[in-house]
């Protein structure tokens, strides 16, 4: 089998966040949003990250964006995401090998960013990071 793609990776990623009901997900960041929404990015990593001839690590990033029409229903909204488990948690869903449309050696969370607000010029989000190591 050849190496996966980066853009294999981030579809990928984006069919195992899309598992989690009444949140779409795509592999790409867009700035046309449809909260609640996962985009799949990629974090900064070095290319030689390769496992054998096979192998290779993928360092992506998923932002969750929520509407914040009041401060607190986002927080709410958001945290709920943020759980360790859960039918929301993204962890659980990325950390779910079996949620990949691939068969990957391992996906795991490394880290969740602070949340924070993303305004556009029509609408202001909630959105928080969660860091993604993905081997396969």
């Amino acid at each position: 089998m050849a190496q996966p793609t980066i853009n294999d990776a981030c579809a990928a990623a984006a069919v195992a966040v899309a598992t989690i009901s009444g949140l779409r997900a795509i592999g790409y960041v867009d700035d046309m949003i449809n909260p609640p929404q996962a985009q799949i990015y990629t974090r900064a990593y070095d290319p030689r990250m390769v496992l054998g001839n096979s192998k290779r690590t993928f360092l992506l990033g998923v932002r969750v964006f929520v509407r914040r029409t009041d401060p607190r229903s986002a927080q709410l909204s958001l945290r709920t995401y943020m759980e360790p488990t859960g039918s929301n948690s993204i962890t659980a869903a990325i950390e779910n090998e079996a949620l990949w449309p691939v068969t990957v050696d391992y996906a795991e969370v490394s880290n969740i960013g602070q949340p924070s607000e993303v305004e556009t010029a029509s609408e202001i989000y909630l959105v928080v990071d969660f860091d993604v190591d993905v081997v396969w």
